[in-house]
Order: C-alpha cells, then structure tokens, then sequence
C-alpha cells in the first residue's frame, strides 16, 4: 500500500515539473519576436496564431535542418500541447473559462513552434 502511495505521489510530482517545464518554455519563447522571414516560410498571415497550425508548424521543422539542441524541448511542448488539447475537449463542455485557458496554452504552444522553425532556420538564411 505504501509502495502505491510513493508511486502516485511520485507519478504526480512527475507531472507537475513537466507542466512547469513546457510552461516555462512557452513564456521563454513568448519573448521572441518572429521575423519576417518566417512569417513568408510558414505562411504564417495573423498574429496570434490559430492553436491548429501547431501540427503544420511541426511537419514544417521536422523537413527543416535539425542543429541538434531543440529536439527534447519540441517534443516536450508537442506533449504539453496534445495534453491541453485532450483537456480542452473534456472541459470545454463544463467550463468556459477552462476552454478559454486552454486556447490561449495551444495558442503559446503554436507561437513555440513558429519560433522554433525560426531558429532552425535563421543559420541557412546566411
């Protein structure tokens, strides 16, 4: 019984370092101005983006040149963002502010991936 008591407490600590991690990713990211450049690339026409371009902006990083110092903090944010989705759908039909918090987390999550293509790509402009 114990064992299972450290397990959930374990699993629980677990999850809200990550949630803490991704969040502070997206607030670092936040910071960043996206150039013109990428705006061209990605097509990208409105600022804030939609949250639905994440997967777009995913595909277009995982074509782009990969220096090799991004990769675990994409896939953390790409966790993050199907994690706020998947609640986003529960609690959208409980709570509308709950639906507007997760709307404004994918929006980050989109900016991250925006920013990210970016800094891949700002090496092969020179």
């Amino acid at each position: 019984m114990i064992a299972a008591l450290m397990l959930v407490f374990t699993v629980g600590a677990l999850v809200q370092f990550f949630i803490a991690y991704c969040r502070t990713l997206l607030l670092a990211y936040g910071k960043v101005e996206l150039t013109e450049r990428i705006r061209q690339v990605a097509g990208i026409n409105v600022i804030p983006l939609e949250p639905l371009e994440f997967q777009r902006l995913i595909g277009l990083l995982r074509v782009a040149p990969d220096p090799g110092d991004d990769a675990a903090e994409i896939r953390a944010v790409s966790l993050y963002y199907q994690a706020v989705r998947l609640f986003s759908r529960v609690a959208s039909r409980i709570s509308k502010a709950a639906r507007h918090w997760a709307e404004g987390e994918l929006t980050r999550c989109t900016y991250f991936a925006a920013i990210a293509l970016d800094r891949r790509l700002a090496p092969t402009s020179n």
